[in-house]
């Protein structure tokens, strides 16, 4: 049988895995707006390899033209940073694509696992409830009702009034 205890730790650890799961999809999230920003910039330097130029927006309405021979200065990691050719800028990018599409599947693959457990424990937890729910059950009927008391006698006040008892 069981207690009380064992339903809250139950319920405290399917509680703990939802917020565990929402934490994972706001990850998946946060990939796929950066995969969508590298993808941009992927179709970007694909335009820039081909020879074509073009403007960049700086902002406030402002644009830079892109001369055909122009190079990219790309994060190479850790805040260092080079001078690169758009094939080769291009290259990295996708590198970096791919590699971000490896951790959404990761990171989606952590959330099945986590509603699939989710889900066992919602159902461990709703059989140990009605467990909890029949022996309590079980229990009033076999106890005898104990007689009800007869009601309170009226209460007088001092020489017979009434008080707010009554």
């Amino acid at each position: 049988m069981v207690d009380s205890n064992e339903l809250q730790r139950l319920a405290r650890l399917v509680d703990m895995n939802k917020q565990r799961l929402d934490e994972i999809n706001q990850q998946i999230e946060r990939i796929e707006v950066v995969q969508l920003e590298h993808d941009d910039t992927r179709r970007a330097l694909s335009a820039l390899s081909g020879g074509k130029s073009g403007h960049i927006a700086l902002g406030a309405g402002v644009m830079v033209p892109i001369p055909s021979n122009a190079t990219t200065i790309v994060d190479l990691g850790s805040g260092v940073f080079g001078e690169r050719s758009p094939d080769s800028a291009k290259e990295l990018v996708s590198k970096r694509l791919e590699d971000l599409t490896e951790l959404k599947s990761q990171f989606e693959a952590d959330a099945a696992m986590l509603t699939q457990r989710i889900e066992e424990l919602a159902t461990t937890f709703e059989k140990a409830a009605k467990e909890v729910t029949e022996s309590n059950q079980e229990t009033e009927v076999e106890s005898p009702k104990t007689e009800e008391k007869p009601s309170r006698r009226k209460r007088r006040g001092f020489g017979g009034e009434l008080t707010l008892d009554d």
